[in-house]
């Protein structure tokens, strides 16, 4: 249901809380957003899951003060969906997510419109820029995070280039989504805007990020595989994941023809085995480049610039660099690891075809940096 809140005209700023019992936290939050915000016209939307603690009942007393926008929620459960549905009821040209927990600090908000103002249609309170940081986390949280943000900038061509693309404290032009189906898993729902909405200029600010005061932490463990989920989905939204599946395929396809050749020459032809093994791996190579120029990167043989015969000298490079791999790889886990060497050897597969997918889609089918359609999915 949805409580009492001030006229949605004329609206600048619908800043979305999501609360699950933040009763010690809900006045200060209230208080400082208002502090920073007095001369802006705002609404914070507070989504609240029904806390037994009676988070909704103060909001709801707060509204008849502050320009507050109370909705409880006693089917649903979750954070994403809950942020979801403030976008869904927000009334402001801008759309921010703001934690009830004071991690996020209010007095930060005035220097992320400023950066709306001046042209940004998407604008992340960022810990990893000059300026920013965190006070506070463990050396396991550090990790944990840096970790995940590697992992997204890695496989997202949404978020590459972007140095806190798991922030939960941003703002962002409405018509960013527009006509856009957000269904994130988790808590990092940035993620979903970057992927799906169509921003167009993303820039980060600087700020500080505590731990709560009051309170106990959202970020379980289940949170944590929740991201993971999203994650994936994101993958397979974008199409990177599609891909490399494509791309896998093909390596499977090149594998039967080097063992056929390899047979065939050695057995029927009469070549020398370790000649036949050169020749077969080689073809193997071309057979992998054509239905890779004509299937995998199929969308990119006009935008990557150079000719068919460039981009098969590139691939050839990056397979001989795979087989490099593949043989470092399979000896370290055999000779020094003590692995058996069937186990070093699929170990050395998913090495050597993991460096030859990213090399090959970041150089060999590299989008020019002039086109319009330069990603990197």
């Amino acid at each position: 249901m949805v409580m009492a809140s001030q006229s949605a005209s004329n609206i600048e700023l619908s800043l979305i809380a999501p609360t699950y019992n933040e009763i010690e936290n809900i006045v200060p939050l209230v208080e400082r957003v208002h502090e920073v915000l007095s001369q802006y016209r705002y609404e914070l939307v507070i989504v609240d899951d029904n806390s037994p603690d009676g988070t909704a009942d103060l909001a709801r007393t707060l509204s008849e003060k502050y320009p507050l926008k109370v909705i409880v929620r006693t089917e649903e459960r979750g954070l994403a969906s809950a942020v979801v549905r403030g976008f869904n009821e927000a009334s402001g040209r801008v759309l921010g997510v703001i934690d009830a927990d004071l991690q996020h600090p209010p007095e930060a908000i005035p220097d992320l419109l400023k950066a709306i103002d001046a042209g940004a249609d998407v604008v992340i309170a960022s810990r990893y820029i000059p300026g920013g940081g965190v006070e506070g986390w463990s050396i396991k949280r550090k990790i944990i995070s840096q970790g995940a943000k590697l992992i997204a900038n890695l496989l997202l061509s949404s978020a590459r280039g972007i140095r806190d693309p798991l922030s939960g404290f941003f703002l962002f032009r409405k018509e960013v989504i527009d006509g856009v189906a957000l269904a994130p898993t988790g808590y990092k729902i940035i993620l979903e805007v970057l992927a799906k909405g169509h921003p167009t200029q993303v820039t980060e600010v600087p700020y500080m990020f505590r731990d709560r005061e009051r309170g106990e932490s959202n970020l379980t463990f289940k949170e944590e595989l929740n991201y993971l989920k999203h994650l994936g989905r994101l993958i397979w939204y974008e199409g990177l994941l599609k891909r490399f599946i494509k791309f896998c395929v093909v390596g499977a396809s090149g594998t039967f023809v080097y063992m056929g050749l390899l047979a065939l020459l050695t057995e029927v032809a009469g070549l020398f085995y370790i000649l036949s093994a050169v020749l077969g791996y080689e073809i193997s190579i071309l057979n992998n480049y054509t239905w890779n120029e004509l299937w995998t990167f199929r969308d990119r043989r006009t935008i990557s610039g150079g000719s068919v015969l460039t981009r098969a000298i590139k691939f050839n490079v990056v397979s001989l660099f795979g087989l490099g791999i593949h043989a470092a790889v399979l000896a370290f886990f055999t000779e020094v690891v003590g692995l058996f060497y069937i186990l070093s050897a699929v170990i050395a597969i998913i090495g050597a075809m993991t460096w030859n997918f990213l090399a090959n889609l970041k150089w060999t089918w590299r989008p020019t940096s002039d086109d319009p359609s330069n990603v990197v999915s």
